[in-house]
C-alpha cells in the first residue's frame, strides 16, 4: 500500500496532466482498495469511473457499415416508391389517351350519319331579320352577364390590396424550398463520407 503523502503527490500530477501510465495504474489501484481517507472519496469515485469495464459489450465488426446499408436501402425504396408512382400515372394518362382517341374517332366517323338525319333549316328568311336578332339577343345575355359581374368590383380591389403581401410570402416559399433543397445536399454529403 502506497502511503498517503505519495498517493496526493501523484492525485496533484494526475490532475495536472503530468503522470505516466504507471503512476495512474497506481493510483487506480489504491482508488480500488475499500479502505480510503474521507477526503479521498470524491477522487475514488472519479477512478472508479475510468475503470475499463469488466462487463463491457463488445461491438461487432461492421456494425457501422450495416447501418449505413440500411439507411441507404431505405432511401432508395422511398425513391423507387416514387417511380413507380410515377410510371403508374404515366400510364394511367396514356391509356386514358387511347381512350379518348378512340372515343374522338368513333363518334367522329359517326357524326356525318347523325347530320344527315337531323338537317338543320334556317328560321328567318331575311339575313338581316337574323342578324337583327342575334345581335337583339347578344345584347340581353351582355347585360345580364355585366349585372351580374358588376358585383364582383368589390372582390377584384380586395384581391389586387391582398395580394401584394402574398408576393413577399411567395419569396420565403422560393427560400424554404432552396433551404430544404441545401439540407438534403448535405445529408447526401454525409452519406458519401
Amino acid at each position: 500500500m502506497e502511503s498517503i503523502t505519495k498517493i496526493r503527490k501523484l492525485l496533484d500530477r494526475f490532475y495536472m496532466g503530468e503522470t505516466t501510465l504507471e503512476e495512474e495504474k497506481i493510483l487506480q489501484e489504491y482508488f480500488s482498495s475499500a479502505s480510503l481517507p474521507e477526503e479521498l472519496l470524491p477522487d475514488k469515485d472519479l477512478f472508479r469511473s475510468l475503470e475499463p469495464a469488466s462487463n463491457s459489450m463488445m461491438v461487432p465488426n461492421g456494425l457501422n457499415q450495416r447501418i449505413l446499408d440500411v439507411i441507404d436501402q431505405q432511401e432508395r425504396k422511398v425513391v423507387r416508391t416514387r417511380r413507380i408512382s410515377v410510371f403508374a400515372l404515366s400510364g394511367l394518362a396514356a391509356g386514358l389517351l387511347v381512350v379518348i382517341a378512340l372515343y374522338v374517332g368513333y363518334f367522329r366517323a359517326d357524326q356525318p350519319a347523325l347530320l344527315a338525319s337531323h338537317q338543320m333549316t334556317d328560321t328567318y328568311e331575311d339575313p338581316q331579320d337574323a342578324y337583327e336578332e342575334a345581335k337583339r339577343t347578344l345584347a340581353y345575355v351582355s347585360a345580364k352577364l355585366n349585372t351580374g359581374t358588376s358585383e364582383l368590383e368589390h372582390v377584384k380591389q380586395v384581391s389586387r390590396s391582398a395580394s401584394d403581401p402574398l408576393k413577399s410570402l411567395s419569396k420565403i416559399n422560393k427560400g424554404s424550398k432552396e433551404l430544404s433543397l441545401l439540407g438534403q445536399l448535405k445529408r447526401a454529403e454525409s452519406f458519401d463520407r
